[in-house]
């Protein structure tokens, strides 16, 4: 941080020293022959360790895969028959001329393993063991004005979003991939990844909305753990090397097979956030590279979460999430429901939809309209633009908290009013389900309900 400063000071002297001159009564010399800035074909950028170049580094693109979770990556560049392309002596990198998307829709991601990192003390070493990740997105969005920068912290940020996509040990990063089903959810983890850091600088934030908070304490303080190891000379787990320590307290989900890279390493932590905290926080290394980072002793676990605000936000406590990546809030103050999109933005404006009671319970039905219990004795019905559409009651109506809805659209409600005991069944029209409200069978006082896969709806907190 502190030659961070002084190259900042350095650069304020030198504008007042230009504008000093400039109020002489000589006559101003204009610089010829300016520099020709660099021509790309395709994507480019730099990688870093600790904030200093990486030489020689391998560089693989992958297209995560779609036939199952922690599914098989594609190497793009190997599949066209390109040779992969390595750093320079500045860190830098481009992608080969003639690479292309194998899909434009491919969600892809950017790893570079190896190399050798100029803050090692041990000189021009190889760090076999070091990995480092970025996870870019839509792949018809890269062209060649893209730039990317790749260090610790778009490791992190790639890691923690693509963990639930990714699998394998002791080598994890070929494998990231969802099912044919949920390809919306995997590209959604690709943005939240672009919300923490942004690709092009390797900073904090990314495209993060407004109102939004980052953990970039915890960030930071990850990023420092990995770069303990990536500048480094590499080890083997649970030697006494700085690559060893970690990879010895960041085993696979078992504990019985040690990552050999910092990006698997990375994946274990994300997937076992409350495993070896302490002992994981003791490996950032005095002044270290990413700062602000967190004080002792540390975190209770690895977890990162991204603090929303505003959209009517107010003392919240129900919570959905409709197919779009769409997550809707009822909010005890204020008798509102807030709906943002994945990356946080409302798209209720910035009081949300306001009800006649407060909400109790959220559910989303198949066609993605959210139906919300209230204190006043009402479901409402919001379309997925989060417009009221309906508004009914009756039908045993007791302060209804907990909702659910079946297979067949059926929506139930739980009643938890004095003396209730109940459980109310509506049609997806509103309608009354064949002997609703539900009583007896041993219904007292339910506080949630759920459908098993036989689409019988089972009630909670009933003897």
């Amino acid at each position: 941080m502190r030659a961070g400063w002084r190259a900042g000071l350095g650069l304020v002297a030198a504008g007042m020293m230009v504008a000093l001159a400039g109020c002489g009564s000589g006559t101003a010399t204009v610089a010829k022959n300016p520099v020709t800035p660099a021509v790309f074909s395709g994507p480019h950028g730099e990688a870093t360790g600790g904030q200093q170049p990486v030489v020689a580094m391998t560089l693989q693109l992958f297209a995560a895969g779609t036939t199952g979770y922690g599914s098989g990556a594609t190497n793009v560049f190997t599949s066209e028959g390109l040779t992969l392309p390595t750093t320079s002596a500045t860190g830098s990198f481009s992608f080969p001329p003639t690479w292309h998307c194998i899909n434009g829709t491919d969600q892809v991601y950017l790893v570079g393993t190896g190399g050798q990192p100029l803050a090692n003390t041990m000189g021009a070493e190889t760090n076999a063991n070091l990995g480092l990740m970025v996870a870019l997105g839509t792949c018809s969005n890269l062209n060649a004005g893209t730039h990317i920068h790749m260090n610790e912290l778009t490791t992190v940020a790639g890691v923690w979003a693509l963990a639930p996509f990714m699998s394998g040990n002791p080598t994890s990063y070929t494998n990231v991939g969802t099912s044919a089903t949920n390809t919306v959810g995997l590209g959604l983890a690709f943005n939240a990844a672009a919300q923490v850091v942004n690709t092009s600088t390797g900073t904090m934030p990314g495209t993060l909305p407004a109102g939004a908070v980052l953990p970039t304490y915890a960030i930071n303080s990850l990023a420092d753990i990995l770069e303990a190891c990536i500048n480094s000379g590499g080890g083997t787990a649970n030697d006494s090397t700085a690559c060893g320590i970690l990879f010895g307290q960041a085993p696979s989900g078992t504990g019985t097979v040690y990552p050999t890279d910092t990006i698997t390493a990375a994946m274990n932590i994300a997937q076992n956030p409350a495993r070896n905290v302490s002992n994981l926080y003791d490996i950032i290394t005095p002044g270290p590279a990413f700062q602000p980072a967190l004080p002792p002793p540390g975190p209770n676990a690895w977890t990162l979460a991204i603090q929303y605000t505003g959209g009517g936000l107010d003392a919240p406590t129900t919570i959905a999430v409709d197919q779009a990546g769409g997550v809707w809030v009822g909010n005890s103050v204020g008798d509102a429901v807030s709906k943002f999109d994945n990356l946080g933005n409302s798209l209720l404006g910035t009081t949300g939809t306001v009800l006649g009671g407060t909400p109790g319970g959220i559910a989303i039905d198949l066609t993605g309209n959210a139906w919300v219990t209230a204190s006043n004795e009402t479901l409402y019905e919001l379309n997925s633009a989060g417009t009221q559409t309906q508004a009914y009651t009756g039908n045993g109506l007791n302060l209804p908290t907990s909702i659910a809805i079946d297979p067949s659209s059926n929506v139930w409600v739980v009643n938890s009013g004095s003396g209730a005991n109940s459980v109310s069944a509506f049609t997806s029209g509103g309608g009354t389900v064949s002997g609703s409200p539900f009583t007896g069978a041993g219904i007292a006082s339910p506080a949630g309900i759920a459908i098993n896969g036989n689409a019988n709806a089972s009630c909670a907190d009933c003897p």
